[in-house]
């Protein structure tokens, strides 16, 4: 879950890892990047802190990018927040380097029944045969689109439910989105008028530097495997990620429906949800965190969230999540453990669900979120479709950052339509596998 925050609180790198004064009170720091979730975080901490009046709670934010950058400079500094927020791309690095505490045996103590999360995400947080978190929430992936843009072009929403996609013709999936791309004239996609060079609104948005929100979930749908297991070499090069990668790269130069990759190509292009609420495309591939940004920016009761397409072999998405990471080097692992239990507890997450903050890792609350966003008039009844599968986990890879990179570097290259796809998933995937 990239969300990104707009304020940022940084603490001072020379901080130790937490405090105790004489009086037995405790002081931990707490350290987490998203503004959209502040409001959600301290109702917690003042839960927590009714039943632990002597654990004083500290909360450290910064954005998502200098987040990781602040926390990388503290594990080298020795000066790491007690317990911080984990995304799954970071933690077999961390976990791999010790910097971790190990939260199986407290697990086990607590008699904590871990059925209560979705066991994709509870299991991406194991590495060497032991836990390092308890889920936070769960991110998925799904179709926003605008109901204004889908009314004009005489489309009732309850297509999206049944749309598939093929690497031949594109299937239903593709005819959708030709019937919502708009040139200049009003003419669409599938008419002889239409004019690709003057287009004002294009059926979808893509902008994923990894995979994540766009092609991984088209692999899926198309029988590929994006690595064999937890922790093994990329796989990315198959025919049918190959085919997959394809696909999406047909969206933008093919067919033409997808904002142009000048536009939306990582790290610099555009969003997916400035597009939409810009009115420069119909729909979008997108996660479930950037919910709120794409209600602040349409119009009331103009956004709603349908299921990605099915593909070739079926339904299937890629599904990710975070969780609270406890700092190995914390003074006071008893009283963190404590807190990253009741943060991962249904009653903490219930406060999150009742104000629509995000998706719970505890799966029981689901609906609740769910029927939050309904309140808001809105229906995401896609995100939950998502995540409740057919699904697979977010790669776990000792060499994630490496594959970040040369994945983006690549792949923007494929998604102009100057590189093939198939050599660049074998580039990708040696690289990233070589580390």
């Amino acid at each position: 879950m990239a969300a990104a925050a707009a304020l940022a609180v940084a603490a001072p790198a020379g901080l130790a890892a937490c405090g105790g004064g004489d009086d037995g009170n405790v002081t931990l720091r707490y350290a987490f990047w998203d503004d959209n979730q502040r409001p959600a975080v301290e109702a917690m901490i003042d839960a927590f802190n009714e039943d632990h009046p002597d654990i004083t709670v500290e909360l450290e934010q910064n954005p998502w990018d200098d987040y990781w950058t602040a926390l990388d400079t503290q594990l080298a500094a020795q000066s790491a927040p007690d317990v911080f927020w984990n995304h799954v791309s970071k933690f077999p690095t961390f976990a791999d380097q010790d910097v971790l505490l190990p939260i199986t045996e407290q697990i086990d103590q607590a008699g904590l029944d871990t059925s209560a999360y979705p066991a994709a995400l509870y299991d991406s947080w194991a590495y060497d045969g032991e836990q390092y978190g308890l889920p936070k929430d769960w991110d998925s992936i799904a179709l926003v689109y605008r109901i204004d843009a889908l009314e004009a072009a005489g489309i009732d929403p309850a297509e999206i439910e049944d749309l598939e996609w093929n690497p031949d013709d594109g299937g239903s999936y593709v005819e959708f989105l030709q019937r919502l791309t708009i040139d200049a004239d009003g003419d669409n996609a599938l008419s002889p008028e239409f004019d690709p060079d003057n287009v004002e609104q294009y059926g979808v948005a893509m902008s994923s530097s990894t995979g994540q929100t766009d092609w991984w979930n088209y692999g899926v749908q198309n029988g590929c495997e994006l690595q064999p297991g937890p922790f093994e070499e990329y796989t990315l090069d198959t025919p049918e990620c190959v085919e997959a990668i394809q696909f999406t790269a047909d969206l933008y130069n093919r067919w033409q429906v997808a904002v142009p990759a000048t536009s939306s190509n990582q790290p610099n292009g555009g969003l997916t949800y400035e597009f939409v609420s810009a009115g420069q495309s119909a729909t979008a591939t997108d996660g479930s965190w950037t919910l709120s940004a794409y209600r602040d920016g349409l119009d009331e009761g103009n956004l709603a969230v349908g299921p990605l397409p099915a593909g070739p072999a079926g339904d299937g998405t890629v599904i990710n999540g975070l969780s609270h990471a406890i700092y190995a080097g914390t003074e006071h692992p008893d009283e963190a453990w404590e807190l990253v239990e009741f943060l991962g507890s249904e009653e903490a997450q219930r406060i999150a669900t009742d104000l629509g903050s995000v998706w719970p890792g505890v799966s029981s609350l689901n609906q609740g979120f769910t029927d939050y966003w309904a309140g808001e008039g809105v229906d995401v009844s896609g995100f939950q479709t998502a995540a409740e599968g057919p699904n697979i986990g977010y790669p776990l890879s000792l060499n994630d950052s490496v594959y970040a990179q040369i994945a983006m570097e690549e792949f923007n290259e494929v998604w102009l339509g100057s590189r093939d796809a198939q050599e660049a998933a074998t580039t990708v995937a040696e690289t990233a596998n070589a580390g």
